[in-house]
């Protein structure tokens, strides 16, 4: 009884201590919501960061059902604190929602692989802390760059993959400093060009056109370093920018391309596969539909050669060029004075916008009911009250416990005095041995371990299966490549044949002829006989 009462006591004093836990956790949750709110606001402000201001109306269509799966991987990010302020932003969510397929669980700890690896590699510095003083001697070997806008004003990334020489390019730089300088010119893709195009343009930016230009490809074009360092890149474009690219046109495809892309297409997505076109060199025309001719290099059949910049690949020309279109390193855009008058197109753009605001408003309070819903074991300042006035009480409370103890002493006089499996367990449980259990604990831990060693032997059946699939891809390549030899055999063959028949002829007729030359000798030579005899 003494322990109870003394215990009852120790309730009391300290019930200040639990008042100011609940203030502190009232005051966490406050916090929660206040955070979720300010994050929603930056939100909003990211759908129009590019297109609020007055000068400039940005033609976009937003679709309602994916800014809805925006807002709810945006919510579940907030909760698991994945949302820095500087990537909140609806188009880069949404982008990474895409390349997941709209599954927010995937796009979440893909986002949470891209903020870990972005924090290891120093992505967020890259710009100021990475210089590339070898990129002249680097694009003499692999010429690429980016080189004008296609109609719609996306950016245009081209790459001469048949001019690649991979045995001096790793004699200037190494793969590490080449793919740093990858990651760093995406991040100026994504910080100056992309947000200058979209202000040219008048809409939304953040993909690119690709053109691949193969001619001259071959085997010998690429060597083990190069093909790592391509691998290494593509991961980094597909895990930590993904859903960048809008088409891709592969230029100069040969007989070895198509059969190729015939043999593969049928393994790749739909949406892959439309994003993917193989022109033929005279087929350069239809680069003219999606891009001006004065946007598109000489060698690829537009008008363009940059002469006075040491030509196309090295001319970076584009609207991110334009001094009033870029400002301290990042896309801008000039406002009008607040005394200009919007012109009516802009009128309904801050018209829609305001209307999306309202939308996501309505989504905020829904959040933030679901937070009290999920937090209503939480008592609320008012609920803090009873707490104080049970300090009034305590005497009562000591009183009862004193009253307990009595109820408890009572009700032990009728319990057994020794506990056994009849007065413990109900009628009809059956109690298994120890060693029965300990023995099915033992059958329980072998067949995990089983179960591990097997599910290990799975991954590695996985990893053979995987490296299987390549060589029997390389066997499928080698037999396209022998059943263009043999094709061209067969013709080389048929052509000898030809050959060997026409000299048949030829040394047929030349008999023919000997032969009558030689008969009309003999007769010569007999009437002569005939003349030189006398009568």
């Amino acid at each position: 009884m003494a322990d109870t009462i003394v215990a009852h006591i120790d309730q009391h004093n300290n019930l200040d201590v639990e008042i100011s836990e609940e203030e502190t956790r009232l005051t966490k949750l406050c916090s929660l919501k206040k955070k979720a709110i300010n994050a929603t606001n930056n939100f909003k402000h990211s759908l129009t960061k590019k297109g609020r201001v007055k000068c400039v109306s940005m033609a976009e269509e937003i679709d309602t059902e994916e800014l809805q799966a925006v807002d709810a991987f945006r919510q579940a990010l907030i909760l698991e604190e994945l949302l820095p302020s500087k990537h909140d932003d609806h188009h880069m969510m949404l982008r990474f929602l895409k390349a997941r397929k709209f599954d927010i669980e995937k796009a979440k700890q893909m986002w949470a692989d891209m903020l870990n690896w972005r924090k290891d590699y120093g992505a967020d510095t890259i710009m100021e802390d990475f210089d590339f003083e070898e990129i002249d001697e680097v694009v003499k070997y692999y010429p690429q760059g980016y080189h004008g806008v296609d109609k719609e004003g996306r950016p245009v990334y081209i790459e001469r993959l048949g001019l690649v020489d991979a045995t001096k390019l790793m004699k200037v730089t190494t793969i590490d400093r080449y793919v740093k300088y990858h990651v760093k010119e995406f991040e100026k893709t994504f910080k100056v060009k992309f947000p200058a195009c979209s202000i040219a343009a008048k809409r939304h930016i953040d993909q690119s056109t690709t053109i691949l230009d193969v001619q001259g490809v071959g085997p010998s074009s690429f060597n083990k370093a190069a093909k790592d360092l391509l691998q290494r890149i593509q991961k980094i474009d597909n895990d930590i920018y993904p859903e960048t690219l809008n088409q891709l046109y592969i230029m100069n495809a040969g007989i070895v391309f198509r059969s190729m892309w015939k043999a593969v297409k049928p393994f790749l997505p739909p949406k892959t596969t439309a994003k993917i076109h193989l022109l033929s060199s005279k087929e350069k025309s239809k680069l003219l539909e999606i891009i001006d001719a004065n946007e598109l290099p000489e060698f690829l059949g537009g008008k363009c050669t940059c002469a006075d910049k040491g030509g196309c690949m090295r001319s970076d020309k584009g609207p991110w060029n334009n001094p009033n279109l870029v400002q301290n390193g990042e896309g801008r855009c000039p406002r009008k004075k607040e005394t200009e008058e919007c012109e009516p197109n802009e009128q309904e753009e801050i018209c829609r916008l305001e209307e999306m605001e309202e939308f996501m408003d309505k989504k905020v309070d829904t959040t933030t009911r679901q937070l009290d819903k999920a937090n209503n074991d939480v008592l609320k300042p008012k609920d803090v009250s009873p707490l104080v006035q049970q300090r009034k009480w305590y005497l009562y409370g000591v009183v009862m416990a004193l009253l307990m103890w009595i109820v408890r002493v009572t009700k032990k006089k009728n319990m057994p005095s020794r506990l056994t499996k009849e007065n413990v367990y109900p009628d009809g449980v059956t109690v298994m041995p120890t060693q029965e259990y300990m023995a099915m604990a033992k059958k329980v831990r072998d067949l995990e371990e089983k179960y591990d060693s097997v599910d290990a032997q799975a991954a590695v059946s996985r990893e053979k299966e995987k490296v299987l699939d390549a060589a029997l891809g390389h066997v499928d390549q080698l037999e396209l490549q022998l059943l263009e030899t043999k094709k061209a055999l067969d013709e080389t063959m048929t052509r000898q044949h030809e050959m060997m028949a026409f000299i048949d002829k030829k040394k047929k007729k030349k008999k023919r002829k000997l032969k009558l030359l030689n008969h009309s000798m003999e007769m010569s030579k007999d009437l002569q006989r005939r003349n030189t005899q006398p009568f």
